[in-house]
């Protein structure tokens, strides 16, 4: 697709931050053809990962295997990056399963940089924006400062993915500097920008936890964590299998513990006032923790390396203590941390600290996350600036602005994921509609359609939506095309073999089941919580060759919830109809006769794409949908 100018400095699309948001936003934008550059500060932090060293978890897996089924990068990389692999909740069932893995955080930041750098149709940028302007040609003019050259560049579209730089303030203990992590700058000046154009913010808050020298635990008195035996992969583009190359250990803090933490109160940032911004609640930090559950003396603390043999320790390796984030004055964090098993005579490397940022206010957005403000059409945001915690929650939220902004310079329908289609739906849906007054954290409570949303089954769900769109190339969907022929295949199979009494009993006792007292086909007995798919296929006498362990569980699970999956297909359908529903960019409200004052007022400000988003208003009720609908379709 041309661009209208031909000056080396304007760009189609133009991503600020090189973070996991701005990674996918730069990825899907070039992808689909645009001439995009990204701006970071700086070009070796691209794909840094600034908190924890890992990848996915429950809710948070299943958002990077719907951002891979769509063709994205978070999935294919950590797998290659990835050094331990766990499936999280295999005690219960498949709807909450969520993939794991620990990364080498250098190794993924290189992939990342290896992979953008040789990307067609991107270019790199080193700078800071610091100011800019919609054209009224509709045409942004960039300014530029920070390390980099400085100068303009021009845009017909704008991706802000500036993570926790904007206006930030790192503390520990009554000690604050401006910086959205240690050795980088915040974003001071396009803070203040955005405020000036009228956009609403809040302050939020996150922080980092300690990092020891890995040569400084006894990892004998600690309790070991292994990775799987049969790593399931995040991305269904990683061929051969995967090899896990680390440990992880727990430790756990104790009454000792909790009472030097304590000694530091009266210098912590976040109870003395100094920090305004409203944490995750459901990641706190130690010192909170404490506080809100005075009557536990003990939590569990997971010790996890950062890499392989780079890092800051003489022996060439960090452990990150995830559940130890703090903020709390250095000396007290140190004195605590050697009252726990193993780390007794540790060496810190880096001490916790609180990061305090503005972040865009997402009722101010459109699902596919561009502002809902005519006069600022073109500008998009993804990403922690946009509420939410977490590189996962952030690469999501990425590919789907960048996506759009593509189609949108394409006059192509935006792309819009309902939340009976995935974990993306969901976040976005929750984000641009709910007052959230705290950073956004995915969880599988929060998608009620989650049976169907499962992580084994992403691509089913999206892949042919991510050729479709050109985000998927054609050998990765002839792959799944032949998944999935093999899948019909041996469902036609299973349903076919009618099984007798006499042959089938045996097998269902030894197995704790009930007898049958008729024939049965082979196919529903995978509905029985007893019987597995490797069980049937035994009993039966079937190989399945090569297939992996992940097409087994897919195939399973599709069947042993296919009464449930179908009762919910229906209410999924009725919910994907109103979900279709475009409004027109120009409808005038106004002349919907029969709309609330209350729906007239709240549609007009927030101009839905949809009618399921117009749903999804507060104060809208069934009677306004069902006006809006006759006039929509009018």
């Amino acid at each position: 697709m041309p661009s209208p100018e031909t000056s080396p400095q304007s760009f189609d699309v133009v991503v600020i931050g090189g973070g996991h948001a701005g990674i996918e936003a730069a990825h899907a934008a070039a992808k689909l053809g645009c001439r995009t550059a990204m701006v970071t500060m700086d070009l070796k932090a691209i794909g840094r990962m600034s908190c924890n060293p890992a990848i996915g978890g429950v809710a948070k897996g299943q958002l990077v295997r719907d951002i891979d089924a769509l063709g994205g990068l978070m999935g294919l990389v950590a797998d290659r990056a990835g050094i331990q692999f766990r499936m999280l909740n295999l005690s219960k069932g498949p709807a909450v399963w969520g993939p794991r893995a620990q990364m080498d955080m250098d190794e993924y930041a290189a992939i990342m940089q290896d992979i953008l750098g040789r990307l067609p149709n991107l270019t790199l940028i080193a700078g800071e924006l610091t100011n800019f302007r919609r054209e009224p040609d509709g045409m942004f003019t960039l300014v530029l400062g920070g390390a980099g050259a400085g100068g303009t560049l021009g845009a017909r579209a704008l991706v802000i993915t500036s993570g926790t730089f904007l206006g930030a303030v790192m503390h520990t203990g009554l000690s604050a500097q401006t910086g959205g992590r240690v050795g980088e700058p915040a974003a001071v000046e396009l803070s203040e920008t955005l405020k000036s154009m009228g956009l609403k913010t809040r302050r939020l808050k996150t922080g980092t936890p300690a990092r020891l020298a890995a040569d400084s635990l006894d990892y004998a008195a600690v309790e070991v964590q292994h990775g799987d035996e049969e790593p399931f992969p995040f991305s269904f583009r990683t061929e051969g299998p995967l090899l896990n190359r680390a440990t992880c250990w727990i430790t756990r803090t104790s009454s000792e513990t909790h009472e030097i933490l304590k000694t530091g109160f009266d210098r912590s940032p976040m109870f003395t006032g100094l920090i305004t911004g409203i944490g995750p609640r459901y990641c706190p930090s130690i010192e909170d923790k404490i506080a809100r559950f005075a009557d536990r003396d003990s939590h569990q603390l997971f010790l996890e390396p950062e890499g392989l043999g780079s890092g800051e320790g003489e022996a060439g390796g960090r452990i990150y203590v995830n559940g130890f984030s703090s903020s709390l004055p250095a000396e007290v964090q140190d004195a605590a941390l050697r009252t726990m098993p193993g780390l007794q005579n540790c060496r810190v490397v880096r001490y916790g600290y609180a990061v305090e940022y503005d972040a865009v206010d997402a009722l101010q957005l459109h699902p596919t996350f561009e502002c809902r403000e005519p006069e600022m059409a073109g500008l998009y945001f993804a990403g922690q600036v946009n509420g939410t915690s977490g590189y996962e929650e952030a690469a999501a939220q990425g590919l789907v602005a960048g996506i759009n902004a593509a189609l949108k310079l394409q006059g192509r329908e935006p792309f819009v994921l309902a939340r009976a289609e995935s974990y993306i739906g969901v976040l976005a849906d929750d984000l641009v509609n709910l007052e959230i007054d705290e950073p956004y954290r995915m969880f599988t409570s929060r998608a009620e359609y989650r049976l169907h949303l499962r992580q084994d089954n992403a691509e089913e769900r999206l892949l042919e939506r991510g050729h479709a769109l050109g985000m998927v190339d054609d050998s990765v969907l002839a792959k799944y095309r032949a998944r999935a022929a093999r899948f019909a295949s041996l469902r036609a199979r299973l349903a076919e073999t009618k099984l007798t009494p006499a042959a089938l009993n045996p097998f269902l006792v030894s197995q704790g089941g009930q007898p049958v007292v008729e024939s049965v086909m082979a196919l529903p007995l995978l509905r029985r919580p007893e019987i597995t798919l490797d069980l049937l296929l035994g009993f039966l006498a079937i190989d399945l060759g090569d297939w992996t362990r992940p097409e087994r569980v897919s195939f399973e699970a599709a069947e042993k919830y296919a009464g449930f999956l179908e009762r919910q297909q229906r209410e999924i359908d009725r919910t994907l109809k109103l979900s279709a529903l475009r409004i027109p960019a120009d409808f005038d409200y106004a002349e919907a006769k029969g709309l609330s004052g209350e729906a007239l007022q709240k549609l007009t400000v927030r101009r839905p794409l949809t009618v399921g988003d117009a749903q999804r208003i507060a104060g809208v009720t069934p009677a306004d949908i069902s006006t809006l609908i006759y006039y929509v379709k009018r």
